[in-house]
């Protein structure tokens, strides 16, 4: 096997070829082959792990030898690291065909590779023109004898008949034998090519298969998929397709899931209990907290202690192998959880405040400003029940991720995504300046959508004779008259104005934007509501996101929105696509109201 270095160079190439592959196509029947590595923390280091299941007739040396540079470079230094990093085993003689162990590779400095921080880092190892060159360097001619059937001749090599691994056998053999029409009709003498057995143990094997066990033919460039600033970062669909609800959890929650292979854990009297992960699947966070998984078999408690001594912080947890989203996601939450647990958080933007409310509610480490963040994850019964993106973009910004999992009766619907797009058609965000006060009623009424004539001769009696002054006249839409006076009229000289029938709105050098725009809005009868409250998603308010924006929402004719707080561009964004006209006091920085 090479070494990992050889697979690292290789790795540059392969991103070279395909940088050019963006210029022409992929010829046809080409593939590029992966193989995923864990990364485990170690005394100030991370390792990059090779996750490998035990077979028969491996021996400790010869196994360990041949992988990576530590055991090449310093064997006795290797041992060390393993017997740390798998500590459920005390003699590493006694290895055992099954046992699930992880293999220390190379020594990782920060973000040496792409992933490394989400402990699992995925490899492309190799690039090939054609699949059945690598396959024929894989097999072995054979000449039929007398009695012999493919089936028993894959089975000798790949398993029993039936398992999974015979079947992925038994298509390896038609694929490199295409003028085999029908594998159950082979002749005596006839030369067939026989997959080897070591092509179990290449790196790159399990990526020959699809989904479905099929060998893949090519890999199309629409296939490979292409990563945009535009796309959903924070909020995202689960869907079914993705993994049954346990591999959507554990991706969620940023853990693994086991469900293949044994860990053998002896006891103090030197017996051994055997931990099978197909009967027992688990998940492992990165904290070290690990959730068993058991539904009909169960563990016993002498059993129980023994992993517990191994793991200190292993739960076992009893549920049906086809528990709803919802069920695993309640049980891991109540082991994960923090007291005091609460489902909501907030956080205030220069004015703004969001308050975020969710079903389940967890953190996890943001690993590039080295903060932590926080997942909120909500199940929805419907795609037009989901988080904006303009919002869970936001958030994100925040530090808050937004999950929403669409689920019904258990499974998750299929339908079209919801693409959010800007409204263009919505008029451009206006911004009043409050600095000059007569500027600024000025702008407000205009905007507001009113008429506004400043400076007009008006003549009122006043004790006994008639005077004229200069005031300002605002006309609404529904034909009303009133003045707006900054301080020039004294005494009973309103009250005199107030009996000829028009009402005055007094604007004072000691008033601030926020009472100018209350006093306008209460003295032209307009409809508003003070500091509104946006809900973000079409769903109920118990799991949803709020934002309450310091200001006023005008609700006569449409929304329109007097924001007295600096609203980010996203905010913007998502009022404008449910319909608020937004109007800014101030020049949109903090501090200007």
């Amino acid at each position: 096997m090479k070494s990992l270095g050889s697979y690292i160079s290789l790795t540059i190439l392969i991103l070279l070829v395909l940088l050019v592959d963006h210029i022409r196509p992929l010829p046809a029947y080409s593939a590029i082959l992966y193989k995923s590595y864990v990364v485990r923390y170690d005394r100030g280091w991370d390792i990059l792990c090779e996750p490998y299941i035990v077979q028969k007739n491996d021996w400790v040396s010869k196994l360990f030898r041949q992988k990576g540079e530590i055991a090449q470079k310093d064997y006795p230094k290797f041992i060390s690291i393993f017997r740390r990093l798998n500590p459920y085993i005390r003699n590493i003689d006694l290895i055992r065909p099954g046992q699930y162990i992880l293999i220390p590779l190379k020594r990782l400095k920060k973000d040496d590779l792409p992933g490394q921080s989400s402990g699992i880092v995925t490899i492309p190892f190799v690039t090939i023109s054609k699949i059945t060159e690598i396959l024929n360097t894989h097999s072995t001619k054979y000449k039929v004898k007398k009695g012999d059937c493919v089936s028993i001749l894959v089975a000798r090599r790949f398993g029993a008949y039936g398992t999974e691994s015979y079947k992925k056998g038994f298509e390896l053999f038609k694929f490199i034998n295409p003028a085999i029409a029908d594998p159950n009709f082979i002749y005596t003498g006839q030369v067939i090519h026989i997959p080897d057995a070591s092509l179990r143990k290449q790196p790159w094997y399990y990526s020959l298969f699809d989904k479905l066990g099929n060998i893949k033919r090519a890999v199309e460039p629409k296939d490979q998929p292409v990563a945009s600033k535009d796309q959903p970062i924070a909020s995202e669909i689960q869907r079914v397709k993705l993994g049954p609800p346990f591999f959507k959890t554990a991706s969620i929650l940023n853990a693994k899931f086991l469900d293949k292979g044994t860990y053998y854990f002896p006891d103090k009297k030197e017996e051994e209990f055997e931990l099978d992960l197909s009967k027992f699947p688990m998940l492992e966070f990165k904290d070290g907290t690990m959730i068993i998984f058991s539904g009909d078999s169960q563990i016993k408690e002498p059993d129980l202690s023994v992993l517990k001594s191994y793991w200190s912080g292993v739960n076992v947890v009893s549920i049906a192998p086809d528990a709803s989203m919802e069920q695993i996601l309640d049980s891991v939450f109540n082991i994960i959880k923090k007291e005091p647990y609460v489902n909501w958080l907030s956080f205030s933007d220069h004015g703004v405040k969001a308050v975020v409310s969710a079903k389940w509610i967890t953190d996890k480490p943001y690993t590039t400003e080295k903060k932590r963040r926080h997942v909120c994850i909500t199940l929805i019964e419907d795609l037009s029940e989901r988080t904006p993106d303009s919002i869970s973009r936001y958030l994100d910004q925040h530090g808050i991720s937004i999950i929403d999992i669409l689920v019904d009766n258990n499974e998750t619907k299929q339908g079209p995504e919801i693409i959010e797009q800007e409204n263009h058609i919505a008029e451009d965000v206006i911004s009043i300046n409050p600095a000059n006060r007569k500027a600024f009623v000025n702008d407000l009424v205009t905007a507001i959508g009113f008429n506004y004539a400043k400076n007009i001769k008006i003549t009122f009696p006043y004790a006994g004779i008639q005077v004229e002054a200069i005031s300002n006249l605002v006309t609404t839409k529904d034909g009303s008259h009133l003045l707006i006076d900054f301080e020039d009229l004294y005494g009973d000289a309103i009250t005199s104005i107030q009996k000829t029938g028009f009402d005055i709105i007094q604007v004072k050098k000691k008033d601030n934007p926020y009472t100018i725009i209350q006093n306008l809005l209460t003295g032209t009868g307009v409809s508003y509501t003070n500091d509104p409250t946006f809900f973000a998603a079409k769903r109920p308010v118990t799991y949803n996101t709020s934002l309450t924006i310091r200001g006023f929402l005008v609700t006569n004719t449409g929304k329109m929105l007097l924001a007295a707080s600096p609203l980010h561009e996203r905010v913007i964004q998502f009022l404008k696509n449910e319909g608020v006209r937004i109007i800014m006091i101030g020049t949109g920085k903090p501090g200007t109201i």
